[in-house]
């Protein structure tokens, strides 16, 4: 099921949806990034900081465009609303066993002059050329994912599909 053309979810297993909360009022999150609720500011998510602790009160966010309200449907579909609008009420999703995608996309010009801007789920240097199957990913503390580093860093994800053709990679939560 996707979410954008670029995060989506392969499998529901055991999956947990943690209340709604409130996007901050300035700082975009994309749908799919890493999130953890905000201690500074209750009822409201922040992007995870890096190496954030795998637990309850973290996950990805989702956020549905409902009838794709405040754009003209004639010009987006649901697919190419890539962040939660700002003060939104969003979900944090994560469990033990729920697979997520992730993709790579290039920018591009629509038939009709519009362009869409590249995206990558993943900071620094990560390829998926260099992206191991079995390798654990972490937050990186600015909305994107990154390799953990051995056991300081709290582990995520755990890698289970490279598709360096459709730029798509398959993910399964530790929590």
């Amino acid at each position: 099921m996707a979410y954008t053309r670029n995060f989506g979810f392969r499998s529901f297993e055991n999956i947990v949806r943690s209340g709604r909360f409130r996007t901050p009022a300035s700082g975009a999150i994309v749908i799919g990034a890493p999130v953890m609720l905000d201690s500074a500011s209750a009822g409201r998510v922040k992007a995870a900081t890096a190496g954030a602790a795998a637990d309850g009160s973290a996950g990805v966010a989702v956020y549905e465009y409902i009838l794709l309200q405040g754009v003209d449907a004639g010009l987006y579909g649901a697919g190419d609303l890539t962040t939660v609008p700002l003060g939104a009420y969003v979900q944090i999703v994560h469990g033990p066993g729920t697979k997520i995608w992730l993709r790579d996309t290039a920018a591009k010009t629509l038939y009709d002059g519009r362009s869409q801007a590249a995206y990558t789920p993943f900071a620094g240097s990560i390829t998926l050329g260099t992206l191991a199957i079995g390798a654990a990913l972490t937050p990186d503390g600015a909305g994107k994912w990154k390799v953990a580093n051995g056991t300081s860093d709290g582990n995520w994800l755990t890698v289970e599909s490279v598709n360096t053709t459709t730029k798509v990679v398959e993910a399964r939560f530790r929590f």
